[in-house]
């Protein structure tokens, strides 16, 4: 504040004191100027009175001589009045040049030279006289009289020119000396303004050469910031491509040996395995994507979302987690919730992912809700989105609600050893949340729970259909649905390769392999694949310059290549996408390449799908258990009543395929143990329907699953009713 105020009347005080500094200086000028004048002029009146006395006294020379002529009639004194009379000419014509520039003085002058004529004419007759050389018919001589009279008018002038004197030491040079002392005055006032000028213009010197300096230095300090985000950028690029090839091979192989014939130990470290890859990649993802946030180099895109589409599939996503927990997984969504509004729905997804798996984290009993609303605006063009995450869980002191937004900071209550995390969450959350020009705030209670609140105000209403927000599902696909077709695989990773070979090992396609752009161009030379699988980073030739040199051939001109890279760098998914016929990110499933793959291979004859048969149907012709299958059967019915109670709902709304084949295969361990053929049935038809990915028949086999353990319990009830 004090900083704007000094700059705000730095401005207006220099202006004034720059105006009063000329000011001085122009007066000072001024008066210089005119005292300048006056000392001029007392110059000439000085020099004029100096020359009328010098005449004067040849005058009274002149009229010496004259008279000494007179008395005596020597020629030596008619010489001295002869000279005096020739120069008398040239001083007259200098005393009126002299005194041109004053009017009186100049009047005084004129008449002075006359009179001096006059007296000079009156002088030369006498001596004429007395030489007795006077002309005929001249006048007589001029009487005493007149001669006394025209001196004495002389005199009268030449007093007169002396009185006007101005010079300063006289008594009547007071204005001169007045005009002295302005003139000392207006020259100290104009050297102190000048002073103060310089030192004005000194102090504005150093404020700009701090503040010059200050600017550098923060110049300095935003060249070396933004070389530190493109540094930090760069390396997380290379880390996350360097971490993203292995973590390729280790989701990638565990989902290979997943649908093989595991024990259930060996099922669940694979399972473990591939949940701690899909944990690590969540984790390179929300660094990355916190990275690019604080570069901002996130965009947003976009595109018409349904959040009912949306909670159906956190729903999806979550429900076998709060299942496992016992956690009651809600969602309201008002009514008047429109079907479609513009937003960047990845975005959006991503928000409330990490809201509800911090809720199912950190909540031990009883629910986690979302409550969707809406509030139209004038119009019903747009209006504000208003979502609330709540949970029942250990919540937040007060006094840490705002340090649980900050990066890799977490609440005291929520660091457990149970419950690690990195804290970034949150952040992203938050940074995700602004720049989606909404506003994220939380309210919680500690031991009773919190709640997030999202805020999104002027969310537009789209008039287009919404895009599709369910999650693929995660199941066996069969490459086998494709027509039989040649790939060319390119990539200087072995264990990548290895992998893809793994993919189609049992497949009826045909693959080669390429570990540099060179090789690939030379494959493509013989071989004629229908696709082109092409990584990005490779040593000798990289992806992009391959990409060229295929595209200079006519005949390769429309071959599919698909680009696949496990780089992350901001808008080099969009640069790949436009360059390329399609594009994969590393680490990928079964299901990703399936989906790349179906855009450009022809779909194979379609098979015969398995065909349905109604359990209950086929219970009504299963005999009773014997007796002493009774207790099996009963310990076994109270078991699936769990099941039914715990995950049956989750599959029932979500239709996971690997989860739903998790499922047949306990059930089908349990028949199994309990000598229940039934159940193997079933769960073996579950396991077909979930393997061959026929979702209807699945649906329709998940829910006749109460009618078989109502079944079950019924025959273990009556069995044991029956004598032995």
């Amino acid at each position: 504040m004090v900083y704007r105020f000094r700059h705000g009347i730095i401005g207006p005080l220099a202006i004034f004191w720059l105006l009063v500094t000329v000011a001085s200086v122009v007066l000072g000028a001024v008066a210089w100027n005119r005292f300048s004048k006056t000392i001029d002029a007392s110059a000439e009146a000085e020099q004029l009175r100096e020359s009328i006395d010098q005449l004067f006294s040849v005058l009274q020379d002149a009229e010496a001589s004259q008279r000494g002529y007179l008395l005596t009639g020597k020629e030596a004194y008619r010489e001295a009045f002869t000279n005096a009379d020739r120069t008398f000419p040239g001083a007259l014509e200098r005393l009126a040049a002299s005194a041109t520039h004053e009017p009186a003085a100049h009047a005084d002058v004129t008449e002075l030279r006359r009179l001096v004529d006059l007296e000079l004419a009156e002088l030369r007759q006498t001596i004429a006289l007395r030489s007795e050389q006077a002309p005929a018919g001249s006048k007589g001589a001029a009487s005493p009289a007149e001669t006394a009279t025209t001196m004495d008018r002389i005199r009268e002038i030449i007093k007169r020119r002396h009185d006007n004197r101005r010079d300063l030491l006289s008594a009547k040079g007071e204005a001169t000396r007045r005009e002295m002392k302005l003139v000392h005055q207006m020259t100290w006032i104009a050297g102190l303004l000048g002073v103060g000028a310089g030192v004005f213009a000194l102090y504005f010197y150093r404020i700009d050469y701090y503040q010059e300096r200050a600017r550098r230095e923060l110049l300095e300090e935003k060249l070396h910031a933004e070389q530190a985000v493109r540094e930090k950028s760069a390396f997380l690029a290379n880390m996350s491509h360097e971490i993203r090839s292995p973590m390729n091979a280790i989701l990638g192989f565990s989902e290979l040996l997943e649908p093989e014939g595991l024990t259930p130990k060996q099922s669940q470290y694979v399972r473990a395995i591939r949940d701690s890859g899909a944990a690590l990649l969540h984790l390179i993802n929300d660094i990355l994507d916190l990275s690019k946030l604080e570069a901002g180099k996130l965009e947003l895109h976009p595109d018409p979302t349904d959040m009912r589409d949306s909670c159906e599939f956190l729903r999806t996503v979550f429900g076998q987690q709060a299942v496992m927990k016992s956690l009651q997984l809600q969602f309201e969504i008002s009514p008047n919730l429109p079907r479609a509004l513009l937003l960047d729905r990845l975005r959006l997804r991503q928000v409330l992912v990490n809201l509800l798996s911090n809720a199912i984290k950190f909540t031990e009993r009883g629910q986690v809700k979302t409550r969707v609303s809406w509030e139209s605006q004038e119009g019903g063009r747009s209006g504000t989105l208003l979502i609330d995450v709540e949970d029942s869980g250990i919540g937040i002191p007060a006094a840490e609600l705002e340090e649980v937004f900050k990066p890799f900071v977490q609440a005291i209550a929520r660091q457990t050893s149970e419950r690690e995390g990195t804290g970034i969450g949150l952040t992203i959350v938050q940074r995700l949340t602004e720049l989606m020009g909404g506003s994220l705030t939380v309210e919680s209670t500690v031991g009773q729970g919190t709640v997030f609140h999202l805020h999104f105000p002027n969310v537009p209403v789209s008039g287009r259909l919404p895009v599709g927000d369910h999650a693929q599902p995660g199941g066996v696909v069969d490459f086998n649905d494709f027509a039989p077709s040649a790939l060319l695989v390119v990539d200087d990773n072995p264990t990548n390769r290895a992998y893809v070979a793994g993919i189609f090992e049992e497949t009826h396609h045909q693959l080669h392999f390429a570990v540099n752009g060179q090789e690939a161009l030379a494959c493509l030379e013989t071989a004629k694949p229908d696709v082109v699988l092409l990584d990005i980073r490779m040593p000798v030739m990289d992806g992009r310059t391959t990409l060229a040199e295929i595209r200079k051939q006519a005949n390769l001109v429309s071959l599919p290549v698909i680009a696949v890279t496990a780089s992350s760098k901001a808008g080099e998914e969009m640069e790949l996408q436009n360059q390329f016929s399609g594009y994969i990110r590393k680490p990928f499933s079964r299901q990703t390449l399936f989906l790349a793959l179906a855009q450009f291979l022809q779909k194979a004859a379609p098979g015969t799908a398995p065909e349905y048969q109604d359990p209950g149907e086929n219970l009504k012709r299963i005999p009773f258990p014997s007796p002493g299958q009774a207790t099996q059967w009963h310990d076994l019915a109270l078991e699936l009543r769990r099941q039914e109670a715990s995950e049956w709902p989750t599959l029932r709304d979500s239709l996971a395929v690997n989860q739903t084949r998790a499922f047949a295969h306990k059930l089908f361990m349990l028949g199994q143990a309990a000598q229940c053929g039934p159940l193997v049935t079933y769960a073996a038809t579950l396991s077909t329907f979930a393997d061959a990915y026929a979702i209807g028949q699945m649906e329709r086999h998940l829910a006749a699953f109460p009618k078989l353990v109502e079944f079950i319990e019924t025959s273990s009830a009556q069995a044991e009713l029956q004598p032995v």
